[in-house]
This record gives C-alpha cells, structure tokens and sequence, in this order.
C-alpha cells in the first residue's frame, strides 16, 4: 500500500474530485490485492452447504427465469411469488433460530459468572 501511495502522492491531479477518485482507486486495488474479491454483494447469510436453502434457492431462480423468458402470466408470476415467499420464510426461520441461540447461549454465560 505504501508503493500504492507513493505513486499516487507522485500524480498531480487539477481537482478534488480527480485526487479523490484516484485515491479510491489505489484503496480499492490494495484491497483487491491483498482480500480479494468479496464473494457476496447482499447483506444475506446463509450455510452455502445447506441443501434445503440450496434447493429453495434454485427453484426460485427457476421460477424467476421463466417469468423473465415467457410472457408474464398469472401462473408463472404467483409461482416466483411463491418460491420468493418460501425462501424468505426459511431465511427468516434460520435467522430467528440463530438468534434464539445467541441468546441462549449469553444466558448461560451470564449464568455461569
């Protein structure tokens, strides 16, 4: 990062918006190189070994596929609802489920204290 710097500091831009863009840059590549890229771009988390998300993932996909590939229709719209509905609710069960073990968990710590 500081080679990084050192060249950026060594460019002379004319304006802010340039100088900042150029430093976003340099950040951005020192922490491509050194993290990689990130593997998810959404706030969801889930066990990507968990089969029964996995299957609920791909059907709502498919779901969605088709509404984008056929005309809309009311049976290939109430089917993405469906599987986008089913998904979250499984989601929301996993989160909630998680949560209630986090809790469970600091009681017992509390406890044992």
């Amino acid at each position: 990062m500081n080679s990084a710097l050192a060249q950026w500091e060594e460019k002379e831009s004319s304006t802010p918006d340039e100088e900042w863009a150029a430093l976003q840059q340099v950040v951005y590549n020192t922490a491509n190189t050194y993290l990689g890229k990130p593997n998810r771009k959404h706030q969801d988390w889930f066990d990507p070994n968990d089969q029964e998300l996995q299957i609920l993932m791909s059907r709502r996909d498919q779901a969605h596929q088709r509404v984008l590939q056929t005309r809309s229709t009311r049976s290939t719209t109430a089917a993405n609802k469906d599987a986008s509905r089913l998904l979250h609710k499984r989601t929301v069960l996993t989160s909630d489920w998680w949560e209630r073990k986090a809790v469970s968990y600091r009681e017992l710590l509390t406890e044992t204290t």
